[in-house]
């Protein structure tokens, strides 16, 4: 079993929602929590557990959005077990959010962070916040 440090895990998480989203099972503990999901499309799942919430997390993006980017925006802090990231997410919009008026086809570009508690190389509680604000005036919501 390969531990990965956490600038490496970090790699990691960019390169699933990138590439492969698989590489959650390598970094992720199976009792990881992942703190009050709220979809893309505002519908809230609580808490989810393990690497398929991690999974699910990407794949909603997925939902709603092609071409989708995920870039770091500066190196992550590490402080201690926990590892900070803040975020740029670009995709074009699919379609699909009620109520949005702008049309499929529209590239999207969002900010946010990460928050990862990492134990024993992996990934034990993830939380993240994003700038809904943005996202409601780019699609249109308002």
């Amino acid at each position: 079993m390969v531990v990965y440090n956490k600038k490496q895990i970090y790699a990691l998480w960019l390169q699933a929602w990138n590439e492969d989203i698989s590489l959650i099972d390598n970094i992720t503990a199976a009792d990881c929590t992942v703190h009050y999901v709220r979809r893309m499309d505002g519908k809230s799942l609580g808490d989810l557990y393990g690497g398929e919430a991690l999974k699910e997390v990407i794949k909603d993006c997925y939902t709603f959005f092609n071409d989708v980017n995920l870039s770091a925006e500066m190196e992550p802090i590490i402080n201690g077990p926990y590892v900070l990231a803040r975020w740029n997410f670009t995709g074009v919009y699919k379609g699909g959010i009620a109520e949005a008026k702008v049309k499929a086809g529209e590239k999207i570009r969002l900010k946010g962070m990460d928050l990862f508690l990492i134990k024993n190389g992996k990934i034990k509680n993830y939380w993240f916040s994003w700038d809904r604000a943005q996202l409601i005036e780019q699609l249109d919501l308002l």
